[in-house]
């Protein structure tokens, strides 16, 4: 089906993928050749967890919890949070995925730049520490727990030293 028909979403394909523009197709058609590197932007967004996915991946009743939550303001509940990372982890981790970012605005307007338009990103990776393991190296295991997903944002005030406090408590 091809991109533009009425089952699009948002400027996505009914996969949740976004075509590429006709300027990236031709740039990235240009970087294709044998002996020029790979161009990484060329590949950016075409995998993309939007509603679509959601619905594919979670459980019905959970799904509808989840977007009535986003309508409402009402809260998650913790085993919703624990089966929406656990979905989002699965999905991730099937499209190659290593890491993912949070891409705020802090609430003052801006992360300091002049005018004021830009935001900021906090990376963060889909690894965490075995705790439960004997070891006292503790080894490393992929993982997205629910936390990182719905608690603890930062709004960028705390870096370099990585405390967390909710958006709203910063100066």
């Amino acid at each position: 089906e091809a991109f533009g028909s009425s089952s699009s979403v948002r400027g996505h394909t009914p996969t949740g993928e976004r075509p590429h523009s006709p300027l990236c197709q031709k740039l990235c058609k240009m970087f294709a050749s044998k002996t020029a590197p790979k161009d990484e932007l060329c590949d950016m967004s075409v995998a993309v967890f939007n509603d679509d996915a959601m619905k594919a991946r979670f459980p019905s009743r959970v799904y509808s919890r989840f977007r009535e939550a986003l309508v409402t303001g009402a809260p998650t509940s913790e085993d919703d949070m624990k089966t929406i990372a656990e979905c989002m982890f699965t999905w991730a981790r099937e499209q190659g995925a290593v890491s993912f970012a949070h891409w705020f605005f802090p609430i003052r307007g801006g992360s300091g730049a002049s005018g004021s338009m830009c935001g900021a990103c906090k990376m963060d990776t889909m690894i965490d520490l075995d705790w439960s393991s004997p070891e006292a190296t503790k080894p490393f295991k992929a993982t997205l727990p629910y936390e990182r997903l719905f608690f603890g944002e930062t709004d960028g005030s705390s870096f370099p030293n990585g405390g967390l406090r909710a958006t709203h408590t910063a100066a």
